[in-house]
């Protein structure tokens, strides 16, 4: 069980909160493996999708696109990190975004509304539920806060002193539309920054 990402996730969620969350075996038991290969999508924008996905090994993107077709890329994320749409978990609700594979990847998936029944049932569940929406608000904000108040050159060096490896691994392509610029434009802010 504790091989499971989604698992490190809830032990990790555990420490940082002060808690002790109840039926974790159970809900370890419900976790599925989906298989994505490159390009291939966890759920696209407009899907009903009531489910948290966890990168076992891989990397994603999580993107809107414009009636155009052009991608803004909102997120990446990587091994050990989860992604949803919580739009999403509301019934009828479906996904504002897409989330695609950029490499081939092994995703852990479980249904949202196995943990909002675990919060129904348990205080410990509902304020992990709070916390993790507390951290999802907070990414938001930051993302938020990066694209207002930042130029594409000085988040593409937050992005290298926070997550170099990411920087790495993501096509350049994909990095440029996450920071709102062309590759051309992404080269040159890369060679200024050498």
């Amino acid at each position: 069980m504790e091989h499971l990402t989604l698992v490190r996730a809830l032990r990790r969620l555990e420490q940082a909160a002060g808690l002790q969350l109840p039926e974790v075996e159970q809900l370890a038991a419900s976790v599925q493996l989906l298989q994505l290969r490159e390009r291939e999508f966890a759920f696209h924008e407009g899907d009903f999708c009531q489910r948290l996905f966890a990168v076992r090994t891989g990397l994603l993107k999580q993107f809107y696109t414009t009636a155009d077709g052009k991608e803004w890329i909102k997120s990446f994320t990587a091994e050990d990190e989860l992604f949803a749409c919580p739009i999403g978990f509301q019934p009828g609700g479906r996904t504002s975004f897409g989330a695609a594979a950029l490499e081939a990847s092994v995703l852990e998936v479980i249904d949202w509304r196995l943990l909002d029944a675990l919060g129904e049932r348990h205080l410990a569940w509902q304020k992990a539920i709070r916390f993790g929406f507390q951290a999802l608000t907070q990414l938001k904000m930051v993302r938020e806060r990066d694209l207002l108040m930042y130029s594409p050159e000085q988040m593409y060096q937050h992005l290298l002193e926070k997550r170099a490896r990411l920087v790495q691994r993501v096509p350049q392509k994909e990095l440029a539309a996450y920071l709102g610029v062309t590759p051309v434009g992404l080269n040159r802010i890369a060679r200024r920054l050498e």
